[in-house]
């Protein structure tokens, strides 16, 4: 209880209006790190080039079986081209001169750049993840919850090209990209986790949503030194996972729809980004004497994705993305 007639300074006090407001720190927020860039092939549309960076396939000859002293006719050979043209992304703020004045965060503009730099992040990754649906091949899963067997499942399409009448393997390295709410499930069937002590009747995931409570299973699998253990103490990103062949890598920056994701399994060679100009931070000082020292912090680049050979290097899959609220 304070002494009768104290003078006291702060809110609904005497001297109310008597101290200045500190702001002890300045934070920003936080987006998804970039995924995408890292698992596709990567181009450069040089100067003088045109407008678009082109890439040309030729199509297959077939050997035929023919009779002593006789001779096949001969096939024509086809081509194919294909163009990815990049397009200008650009973001900018317009800082007034009285507000890098008074601001109380001194790194007010190096903030400015770096906001900038994480937007810029954000959208090329957002348009890297929104290619997966451009594969052609049916997707995997549809409104299924995720689990290793769609894993075997795309990388088993991959060894082949998703054809088993005309083989075309996908080159190697493979990725498999899924949002991170997919993951729950897949991540919970690799321990194993079940809802049961046995595991046997009902397995993790299934129903009742992607993480109910469970118990550990029969099967093993998370002892020190296996896969399950590494996961569960690492998680999977963590670790350099990899599934059936493939590298798992999950990307918040996957659209979710009507509570469904759509990655993709898929060879780096499937996935192109074309760079034209690389992320290219400015500032422009606003001369005019009415803004009274304004200046504009910008940041724009210019690249492409795309996707190549559609139907054979790569495969759509779709898990629920639901997120986990118990």
């Amino acid at each position: 209880m304070p002494l009768p007639g104290i003078t006291l300074a702060g809110t609904n006090q005497a001297l109310d209006q008597s101290l200045n407001s500190v702001i002890s720190e300045f934070a920003t927020l936080r987006d998804e790190t970039g995924v995408v860039r890292d698992c596709a092939d990567m181009a450069t549309l040089k100067e003088h080039t045109g407008t678009a960076y082109q890439k040309v396939n030729y199509g297959r000859v077939l050997m035929q079986s023919v009779s002593d002293g006789a001779e096949t006719a001969a096939q024509v050979l086809s081509d194919a081209l294909t163009a990815y043209t990049p397009g200008e992304v650009e973001g900018k703020v317009i800082l007034a001169g009285s507000t890098i004045r008074r601001s109380a965060d001194a790194s007010l503009e190096k903030n400015t750049a770096m906001i900038l730099n994480n937007a810029y992040d954000l959208k090329e990754d957002a348009d890297g993840c929104a290619q997966f649906a451009s594969f052609t091949t049916s997707a995997l899963g549809g409104t299924a919850v995720c689990s290793p067997g769609y894993g075997a499942a795309a990388a088993s399409g991959l060894h082949v090209g998703n054809n088993t009448s005309f083989p075309e393997p996908a080159p190697k390295p493979w990725f498999w990209v899924i949002h991170p709410q997919s993951a729950v499930p897949l991540f919970g069937r690799l321990v194993p986790y079940a809802l049961t002590p046995g595991g046997a009747s009902t397995p993790y995931g299934a129903t009742g949503g992607v993480h109910v409570g469970t118990t550990r299973g029969n099967g093993g699998g998370d002892e020190p030194g296996s896969i399950g253990y590494d996961v569960i103490t690492k998680g999977i990103e963590q670790i350099g996972y990899t599934l059936a062949g493939m590298d798992v890598r999950m990307d918040a920056n996957i659209t979710v729809t009507s509570s469904n994701a759509t990655g993709a399994a898929f060879s780096r060679k499937g996935l192109l980004y074309v760079s034209e100009v690389e992320p290219q931070p400015y500032v422009d000082e606003i001369l005019s004497k009415a803004l009274r020292g304004a200046k504009v912090y910008g940041m724009w680049g210019s690249y492409a994705w795309g996707v190549w050979r559609a139907a054979a290097y790569g495969i759509p899959t779709t898990f629920d993305a639901s997120l986990a609220t118990s």
